[in-house]
């Protein structure tokens, strides 16, 4: 209990249970609402995702990681201005939407209301996790995943209540953006009062902000590409039947992404102050932590994924699904790239202009690549390149972080641990492998070996004295 209140495993716990519950809901709505209304209501938090993007007002949010590892006086004014740009940056949403709405509305063929309540839930979105992400970065984790996941467990019963009374989707928009004007408030508050965050308008520390968090910005763009084009490019090569096969495939697990964002806001804090003081080896035991923190759930997690492909798309998707496997297998690779915190030092030092000279740079080969594979090779071989182009960006990154701060790399990673979690999943999927034919179904194998796999290698990761 006491290892899993320190560290990320506060935020990386509440993140998991929200995000489970955001998992089901729709699960859930389905059986409630009409396929046009489901159709909007996934439409709609498409476009929400996208907003924050498009005005750059998740920069200054996520950069207070960085300002906060400076010294008391300086981070308050960097922290203050944080909070003010978000708030600006989101305003523009409003600025800039609100009077082209009926324009808007009739553009994405959408209701007018419906484009009204996208505009005032673009608004709120970002502002509204200032005091979280600011309370995790100034060590109150707890408080600060807390406060999201609360919100974010309130948001999936009311819209399920809401739906059981009255079966309306207007009625769920309305409430979730009454929430988010609640939620904002508190923030504000919390935000002065716990964390000593308010307005200001200082200008030195806001150009100093949007300095840092500019590049960051506008590298999240330019990642939206390299992660989605391969999608968007066989989504028009492929028929309807072999892109559904495809797009099951590439099955998004969020513990795994929530688990490296936890570790990385922990990693980023730390990683400042050190640089900050000149302390490298403390630095690199840090990193070479978040390396080992991030691989005990992915390492188990990509065997597990490719070993039991076959069976976790019957039991996921169906048996009619079966052809989804062989890109389950190959998508579970790509959770390697988790384990390569490539960006941290950059972001860390400042130098984030760094991770956006690269994705300008790497961008256009992803493209090139991507396009040029799908007009030749099959989906699965578009797959696996696009997954080897996504490894190019790490590389670099690990070579600039151990140039920036003096490391070799061979001390940036945690070999013994790697190599004992390797042989350990290597030796129970192998187990695992010669067990099946003693099984009536892949499904009943699964769940059996799986389930063994799992409380074998927690037991040993357990058992295991930390050097």
């Amino acid at each position: 209990m006491k290892q899993l209140r320190e560290g990320h495993w506060p935020i990386f716990l509440l993140s998991s249970l929200s995000s489970v519950a955001n998992l089901f809901l729709p699960l859930v709505l389905v059986r409630l609402l009409t396929p046009e209304e489901i159709g909007s209501y996934k439409v709609f938090f498409i476009y929400l995702s996208i907003l924050p993007f498009i005005v750059m007002a998740g920069g200054p949010l996520h950069s207070v990681y960085y300002w906060a590892g400076f010294p008391e006086a300086e981070r308050k004014s960097y922290l203050n201005a944080t909070w003010t740009l978000t708030l600006g940056l989101s305003a523009l949403i409003l600025l800039f939407g609100l009077p082209i709405d009926a324009y808007l509305a009739s553009h994405f063929h959408v209701t007018p209301l419906f484009m009204v309540f996208l505009i005032l839930a673009g608004f709120l979105w970002s502002p509204t996790s200032h005091f979280s992400e600011a309370s995790i970065a100034l060590g109150r984790r707890s408080t600060g995943a807390l406060f999201d996941t609360g919100f974010e467990l309130l948001k999936v019963a009311a819209f399920i209540l809401i739906a059981l009374k009255f079966r309306s989707l207007e009625k769920i928009f309305i409430f979730f953006v009454v929430m988010l004007l609640v939620k904002l408030a508190l923030s504000a508050y919390l935000n002065k009062r716990t964390n000593d965050i308010r307005l200001s308008f200082d200008v030195p520390a806001m150009k100093k902000v949007m300095a840092y968090s500019g590049p960051i910005a506008l590298t999240g763009c330019l990642g939206v590409f390299i992660e989605k084009f391969d999608l968007i490019l066989l989504s028009g090569f492929m028929d309807s039947r072999s892109f559904a096969f495809y797009s099951m495939g590439c099955l998004a697990v969020p513990p795994l992404f929530l688990l490296e964002m936890s570790v990385q806001k922990i990693l980023i804090p730390s990683l400042s102050n050190r640089y900050i003081a000149n302390e490298w080896d403390a630095a690199a035991a840090d990193y070479r932590k978040a390396v080992a923190d991030i691989s005990f759930l992915i390492l188990p997690s990509v065997f597990g994924l490719f070993v039991f492909a076959d069976a976790i798309v019957e039991l996921l998707f169906t048996a009619a699904y079966a052809d989804s496997a062989i890109y389950l297998r190959l998508f579970s690779l790509s959770y390697l790239l988790l384990m390569l915190p490539h960006d941290s030092v950059a972001r860390a030092t400042g130098k984030t202009t760094w991770i956006l000279k690269t994705y300008l740079l790497i961008t256009p080969l992803s493209l090139v690549v991507t396009y040029f594979s799908v007009q030749h090779f099959s989906a699965a071989t578009v797959l696996g390149m696009t997954i080897a182009v996504k490894f190019i960006p790490k590389l670099l990154g690990l070579w600039f972080s151990a140039q920036v701060m003096r490391w070799h790399l061979p001390t940036m990673f945690p070999w013994r641990i790697l190599t004992e979690r390797v042989i350990i999943c290597g030796l129970l999927s192998a187990l695992s492998v010669l067990m099946k034919g003693f099984f009536p179904s892949p499904v009943t194998w699964f769940l059996v070996c799986g389930s063994v796999f799992a409380a074998i290698y927690l037991g040993l990761s357990y058992l295991r004295k930390t050097p």
